[in-house]
């Protein structure tokens, strides 16, 4: 009966905090890699379909496939630019942040 209860005190006293949300975290990512939706696509739009990169199988691949688009040339016709920004920091920031967050991969 002591053990049950200490048990209880011991789970009531947990410090776990709650894990980080996948969406959340990957906006931040993008805000801080430069990444701005152009109109009329949003963040939260953007990392659903994020979601389609997770079967290149890597973040490295993801990166690639995301830096076909980020050449300052494309900045007016892709849906989430980085303007300004280096496009290949921007595609590997862009691998990387999907892979983790929007493909589960921690």
């Amino acid at each position: 009966m002591a053990l049950a209860a200490a048990s209880g005190l011991l789970t009531a006293c947990s410090t776990d905090a709650d894990p980080p949300d996948p969406k959340t975290e990957w906006t931040a990512a993008m805000k801080v890699a430069g990444f701005e939706p152009n109109s009329p696509h949003t963040y939260d739009e953007m990392f659903e379909a994020a979601k389609n990169f997770c079967a290149a199988g890597s973040a490295l691949a993801i990166s690639g496939l995301a830096r076909t688009v980020l050449s300052p040339e494309m900045v007016d016709r892709t849906a989430m630019p980085a303007r300004g920004k280096d496009p290949d920091a921007s595609a590997k920031s862009y691998g990387d942040a999907t892979w983790k967050w929007a493909c589960g991969h921690q």
